[in-house]
């Protein structure tokens, strides 16, 4: 990737806050108001209910309040239920965070650090029998993207088809398939030839068929956000639950280490500050209204089938 692009995700890391010893946990009572967490669809159902139910379990075993998994129909769907007080917290895209930050002021209060890290990647892949070897020589072709407010299956390999020269939608046609996994699919069926995704997805079809064309710079991993009239004990508990206590309860941090690997890492704290770049990212690759454009108005121009 070009300088420019690697320039404007400079991340400026938030470090987590110190290990200290949480409260004894206290299971949910029948008359415990229930907390909504809401999750964009960045899967199918069925595995976004394999995904993130642990989750709620484990909130739901150690917060003493009752948490339910909300899967959104749509990204778009997901800031409107935050942002109006439909969900107490949700799990989004660093793009889809910023718009919920511009719609309504929400803000993270911690992010994934998967498998280690408090940072991914997006790929751009092709089948593996596919000769090409540069982003260029894709001029012509079809790609596949996720979601339209989708960070690494849209944002980030928009950037870097239009550093390479590309211009989705004039010289690349654009096929959106809303999932990472059928996007990949996509590819190995021949619907269309390459297609972007997010590292951990990316790296399980390597082994089904498709390899690595490009590969972008580290982007602020997934945070959990809370809308500005979320009370401050919410907030301060989703931190302490996932955060500190793992780290002072064995059992707490064993019990996070068993989920997928997209959680098991763990989380450490975020921070608006973080996301700035993708901000800026954004408003490059979309225009002045990237932060409210719908997400029809997100794809690509002529050319989309």
């Amino acid at each position: 990737m070009k300088p420019t692009v690697i320039a404007s995700l400079a991340l400026a890391f938030a470090s987590a806050a110190s290990a200290a010893a949480a409260p004894p946990a206290t299971m949910p009572t029948a008359a415990t108001p229930t907390l909504r967490f809401g999750v964009v669809s960045f899967y199918n159902p069925r595995l976004m209910y394999i995904k993130y139910q642990p989750l709620i379990d484990y909130l739901n075993a150690h917060t003493g309040r009752h948490w339910e998994l909300v899967i959104g129909p749509s990204y778009e769907r997901t800031v409107e239920d935050l942002c109006s007080g439909a969900l107490t917290v949700a799990y989004l895209g660093p793009y889809t965070y910023e718009r919920a930050h511009a719609r309504c002021g929400a803000l993270p209060v911690v992010k994934l650090n998967t498998g280690g890290q408090p940072t991914y990647r997006s790929l751009i892949m092709v089948r593996a029998d596919n000769p090409i070897k540069s982003l260029q020589e894709l001029a012509g072709q079809r790609f596949g993207f996720g979601s339209p407010m989708s960070t690494s299956s849209h944002l980030m390999p928009r950037a870097m088809l239009a550093e390479a020269g590309l211009r989705p939608g004039v010289n690349l046609a654009c096929r959106y398939y809303f999932h990472h996994e059928r996007a990949a699919r996509a590819v190995l069926l021949g619907e269309v030839d390459a297609c972007g995704v997010r590292d951990i997805v990316g790296e399980k079809f390597t082994h089904r068929g498709l390899r690595v064309l490009a590969t972008s710079e580290p982007m602020p991993n997934f945070p959990f956000v809370v809308a500005p009239g979320s009370p401050a004990s919410v907030r301060d508990e989703l931190f302490t639950t996932l955060v500190e206590q793992p780290v002072a309860d064995p059992a707490a941090g064993a019990a996070i280490r068993g989920w997928d690997e997209e959680l098991s890492g763990g989380f450490v704290a975020a921070s608006d500050a973080e996301y700035a770049p993708i901000r800026r990212l954004a408003i490059r690759v979309f225009g002045p209204r990237a932060l409210t454009l719908g997400e029809a108005q997100l794809e690509c121009g002529p050319g989309k089938s």
